[in-house]
């Protein structure tokens, strides 16, 4: 999983307005003192004297829209909304006061009230560049990518020359998915704005999302050059660096990150991961428990005391799965690992894995609900940090998956039915997963395999593009129907000589039961799999192949081919 850190480049805060009112002269002396407190940036001090001129002008407009300004910079956004609503009730045909109160309600997270309150402001001000990119921003914030880029587009047909505008645009079509045209908005927008840090950041951000890594680290290196203090760009160009397969660099990088933000936990855990594709597990685990403390992370937040790893003496240890299946798989090796600490092991499993992990007599149980009972908790993924930071353990445990003897026995014989070489392949994996083009390689690079002699392409894909008259056999569509989650699959693959995949779950599931397992893998691939070698320590039966350069699965499968022409050779079950 990638954190991509955003960075956004909002509207310049409004100039302080004047309007023409009917206060007396001493009120009217005694706001221009607190105009000119507000210009300096003595914000406490023009807010007390704002609030003293309303005691007296309690429906002075211009007094609380000021108020409210001063107040949402003090980082009062929920007190500062309140203000500004009561200046929109007393002048409702005020443009600027209700772009106001929408900022503040943005500021305090309410911001479908902060559409609201920008739409309306729009009516009275059709064509206002201030009113249309607050409301794309809250759109945005919204998940509404759509909405906010037709806010984007109008902000720059009539701003054509602000590198904010052609940013925020830029962002907005990222979220959106449509990588080449914000590549453009953001090349244009650090055009517009050469020495602009933030636009350079989103720059980097937009490319990193394309997965073009060397020309995010440069971005960030130039955002760096013209604000050396700014810790997201460290941090996102440690991660560019780590996704180039320069763990060493990446880690010193985002040491630098640190150094600005102690208690960041995106660049620690960023840090982790660096740190585990070196290979440095004890520290890279430790980095890597600052997960916890990321808002939005995949992991269920379970209430009830954490576990720190220490001997259970009789209590009930409950293990909650996070993130993927195949992080799921990787790591139940563990629960068996935490069963012999002296007391019950629950695990809250997947439900697509119930039936698989129930089989495998992991743990004491094995549930897709949280029991009712237990007295110390903790996520699977932090079992390695409380018991096995240096993966003593991790290949000796292999293999502690297993399919129903039943299912294996009725696929051996269906299987045995002809002969050659089993083996079975995968080559797609999640879609939804945002680095998924990295891992999957299209069906066409495995199809000369079918030409090796003595060999059977066996498909175990599951809701991909099926190969059709390629002379492999699908088992795709059997597969897990009636079984369950993967059960099939690991009955299938256990009937088998040999799996080939690219990184997804049927190469944990795979590495897992022990299976002999081929994995090919792009030139920087996910930390688990280290940068170097032909070995990896998680799964003693799996072989590595490595691109050399970017993109060239073509290269891997020639590897691959040959090696499988000599494997096959061998002879068959």
């Amino acid at each position: 999983m990638l954190p991509l850190v955003q960075g956004k480049t909002s509207r310049a805060p409004s100039e302080i307005p004047r309007t023409p009112g009917l206060a007396s002269p001493a009120i009217a002396r005694e706001l221009e003192i607190a105009i000119e407190r507000h210009r300096s940036g003595d914000l406490e001090k023009a807010a007390a004297i704002y609030r003293k001129i309303l005691k007296r002008d309690p429906r002075n407009v211009e007094a609380l829209d000021l108020f409210g300004l001063a107040t949402l910079r003090l980082g009062h956004a929920a007190r500062a909304a309140q203000l500004f609503a009561k200046a929109v009730a007393l002048a409702p045909g005020n443009a600027l006061t209700r772009l106001h109160l929408g900022d503040a309600l943005a500021g305090a997270g309410e911001f479908e009230k902060a559409v609201e309150a920008f739409r309306t402001a729009l009516e009275i001000e059709p064509q206002s560049v201030a009113a249309l990119a607050s409301l794309g921003n809250a759109l945005k914030s919204l998940r509404q990518f759509d909405e906010a880029i037709v806010c984007y587009r109008h902000v720059v047909e009539l701003a054509p020359h602000s590198a904010e505008a052609q940013s925020n645009l830029g962002l907005a079509l990222k979220e959106a998915g449509k990588i080449e045209e914000a590549l453009s908005c953001l090349r244009r927008a650090v055009e517009l704005a050469p020495h602009h840090p933030e636009i350079q950041f989103n720059f980097g951000n937009v490319l990193l999302a394309g997965a073009r890594f060397d020309e995010a680290e440069a971005a960030y290196a130039d955002a760096l050059t013209l604000n050396p203090q700014h810790a997201r760009a460290w941090c996102n160009r440690g991660v560019a660096l780590r996704e180039l397969g320069r763990g060493d660099d990446a880690a010193v990088i985002l040491r630098q990150a640190l150094e600005l933000a102690p208690e960041w936990a995106d660049a620690h855990w960023n840090l982790g991961l660096a740190l585990l594709m070196q290979g440095r597990f004890e520290e890279g685990w430790r980095e890597y428990e600052w997960r916890r403390k990321i808002s939005g992370f995949a992991m269920r937040q379970i209430p009830g005391k954490a576990w720190d790893g220490a001997p259970l003496r009789g209590r009930t240890l409950l293990v909650h799965a996070e993130q993927g299946l195949g992080d799921a798989i990787q790591f139940a090796r563990y629960l068996r690992v935490a069963s012999g600490l002296g007391g019950p092991v629950k695990f809250l499993c997947p439900p697509s894995l119930l039936r698989l992990f129930s089989q495998s007599s992991l743990c004491d149980a094995v549930s897709a609900e949280a029991p009712s009972h237990f007295d110390v908790q903790a996520p699977l993924m932090s079992l390695p940090h409380l018991i096995d930071p240096k993966l003593e353990r991790a290949a000796s445990l292999v293999p502690y998956l297993k399919a129903d003897p039943k299912l294996v026995e009725h696929w051996d014989e269906r299987l045995r039915a002809k002969p050659g070489f089993r083996v079975g392949i995968s080559w797609q994996g999640n879609p939804a997963y945002r680095a998924d083009g990295l891992r999957s390689i299209p069906l066409h690079f495995f199809l000369p395999l079918a030409l090796v002699s003595n060999v059977r392409l066996i498909s175990l894909q599951k809701g991909a593009v099926r190969p059709n008259d390629s002379g492999i056999e699908d088992l795709g569509p059997e597969l897990d129907e009636k079984s369950g989650g993967f059960m099939d699959s690991a009955a299938v693959m256990q009937s088998l000589d040999l799996v080939i995949t690219s990184d997804t779950a049927v190469a944990h599931l795979a590495g897992a039961l022990g299976v002999e397992t081929w994995l090919a893998l792009a030139q920087a691939p996910d930390w688990r799999w280290g940068r170097n070698g032909q070995t990896c320590p998680w799964y003693p039966t799996m072989r590595l192949f490595r691109q050399r350069a970017a993109g060239d699965w073509a290269a891997v499968f020639a590897h691959i081919g040959g090696e499988l022409a000599a494997h096959a050779g061998a002879g068959t079950r």
